[in-house]
């Protein structure tokens, strides 16, 4: 015990016996046999490191002691005889004049003799050490059950184990990283002070020349976009809204939609007028009860599709095309030589631009929130143009391919073109089994006239139960209905499998120039983005012939 007052006060616990016992976590570098009892080997640690030593009332686990967070180590622990052990230690013995510790001599090994084999159950006891080390390194990185299951069984050593989940932890991170460098980390607060109308008027303003009135309507929005711009290592066509930005208060990742005009302006909302945002200025204004558009539902974020944001430069997924080849051969007959064959998904951006024009009074004079209104609107119609080019795909040469563009998708055939039987909806299903791809987020894509026609619809002949018996579920799967999908068409898939890559933030450039007579300007936004499909077989189409 050490002289504090914490030390006295312990001592003094222990002497009443308030504190009567001590939990060890330690680690045995070495051992030595010392003999045996009840049939059992008894080992004797000569060499050992303790990690934490408490003095408890009770012990956490009276069999283990405290420490059970540690991961065991995989120090090698070696094994001597008491014939092995020749001359005393001579290394310094603990402290005898301290209370409460105990003196005893220790063994130092010699040169040892020729080490005896281990017993049977000396090797049961290492294989199951073995085994629960795995599994708890597995528990605490997340290693899936099958893989740690072949690792047990095919005898992998626990630092084989151990390296290869910090190998691809490492690969992990690295991906992270990359994937993370267009996040700048902006604090809660700094993502609802980022202002797209500022960034406008600001940019705005840096187009007539004016720096230092830009500076002070959007300093803190330039500076945002120059820690963007630094950690894509890229140069901004304009002012590029960080991820971060685009990321927060919305469930779906903000991309450009093609060649999409929406224009809001302070114009007389009268016929032969022109643009309608003049209906936005205060008059008597019910700002609160602001009339949006009608849009489509957005499909592919409500199945589950995988995104990768913040990519940089061209991306490869590595992909395992091909596998070892078993075959049954005769005697002194070689067998065919065969491995697994990788490949690569390839990502690489494609840019979709939209323009928005916004009229000098509206950004100065309605009383309408203009930023939750711009805002909402770029955002709304951009991921409903990505959305609707991943699924369907794009007849122009300079799109991303779609989801059905992909070579290789299964498909049903139709007898009627939109309305599917229940026996051929299950046979989207079975497509997509008997490629053993039916497992992870299925569910089905399909257009609202499709789900009255199969909710009106019966299974079977005669009977009373309709193919969709709930609107949002279809023989058992999730089913997302919107005037995305192709009329006609419907999709069934493990939409994990889908991959939409988006690259930077959003790029913001401000036209003053070419609405000058009228003093509006033109905001238009570049996005870049891409997408892959992991295996093809994953996804079935059901169309009419």
């Amino acid at each position: 015990f050490g002289k504090s007052e914490r030390a006295s006060e312990m001592l003094a616990r222990v002497r009443d016996g308030e504190i009567a016992a001590v939990s060890v976590g330690y680690r045995i570098h070495e051992m030595i046999l010392a003999g045996e009892r009840d049939d059992r080997r008894i080992y004797r640690a000569t060499r050992w490191e303790p990690t934490e030593i408490s003095l408890v009332a009770v012990p956490a686990d009276p069999s283990v002691g405290v420490g059970r967070d540690d991961d065991g180590g995989t120090d090698c622990i070696t094994i001597r005889t008491e014939s092995e052990v020749t001359k005393p230690n001579t290394a310094a013995k603990p402290d005898s004049s301290a209370e409460g510790v105990e003196t005893a001599d220790r063994a130092a090994p010699a040169v040892p003799a020729q080490a005896k084999g281990p017993t049977a159950v000396e090797v049961r006891h290492a294989e199951i050490q073995r085994g629960r080390e795995i599994n708890a390194l597995a528990r605490k990185f997340g290693v899936d059950e099958e893989a740690t299951a072949k690792a047990i069984a095919e005898g992998e050593t626990v630092d084989s184990f151990r390296a290869a989940i910090m190998d691809k932890m490492e690969s992990r991170e690295a991906e992270a990283d990359r994937v993370q460098s267009a996040v700048i980390g902006m604090s809660e607060a700094e993502t609802r002070r980022f202002s797209f109308t500022n960034a406008i008027r600001g940019l705005d303003a840096m187009a007539r020349g004016d720096i230092k009135a830009a500076d002070k309507i959007a300093g803190f929005e330039f500076e945002a976009s120059a820690a963007a711009a630094a950690a894509m290592k890229r140069e901004a066509r304009g002012l590029i809204v960080p991820v971060d930005v685009l990321a927060h208060g919305s469930a779906v990742d903000v991309a450009a939609a093609r060649n999409a005009q929406r224009t809001l302006g302070l114009v007389g909302a009268g016929p032969g007028q022109g643009v309608t945002g003049g209906a936005l200025v205060d008059d008597v204004l019910l700002a609160g009860s602001f009339i949006d558009i009608l849009r489509n539902k957005a499909v592919l974020p409500r199945l589950g599709v995988r995104v990768l944001g913040g990519l940089v430069g061209d991306v490869s997924i590595p992909k395992q095309t091909g596998s070892t080849n078993v075959e049954w051969i005769g005697e002194d007959q070689e067998s065919t030589e065969s491995g697994i064959q990788t490949g690569q998904v390839p990502m690489t951006p494609h840019t979709a631009s939209a323009h928005s024009d916004i009229s000098r009074k509206l950004l100065m004079q309605s009383s309408l929130d203009v930023e939750a209104l711009v805002r909402m609107d770029i955002a709304a119609q951009i991921a409903l143009a990505i959305d609707l080019a991943g699924l369907n795909g794009d007849a122009d040469p300079h799109a991303p391919n779609g989801l059905a563009d992909q070579p290789g998708i299964n498909t049903v055939t139709f007898a009627t073109a939109g309305q599917p039987t229940f026996k051929e909806v299950v046979e989207m299903w079975e497509a997509t089994a008997v490629a053993n791809a039916d497992e992870g987020t299925m569910g089905y894509a399909l257009a609202p006239a499709q789900v009255t026609h199969l909710r009106t619809t019966t299974k079977f002949a005669g009977g009373d139960v309709p193919i969709m018996v709930t609107r949002g579920e279809l023989d058992g799967y999730r089913a997302a209905v919107s005037n995305q999908v192709t009329a006609g068409q419907m999709w069934f898939g493990n939409w994990a499998d889908f991959i939409m890559g988006l690259w930077s933030g959003l790029d913001l450039t401000v036209d003053p120039y070419s609405l000058s007579k009228s003093g509006a300007t033109r905001l238009v936004a570049f996005q870049d983005v891409d997408f892959a499909v992991r295996h093809a077989k994953s996804f079935t189409r059901g169309a009419a012939a």
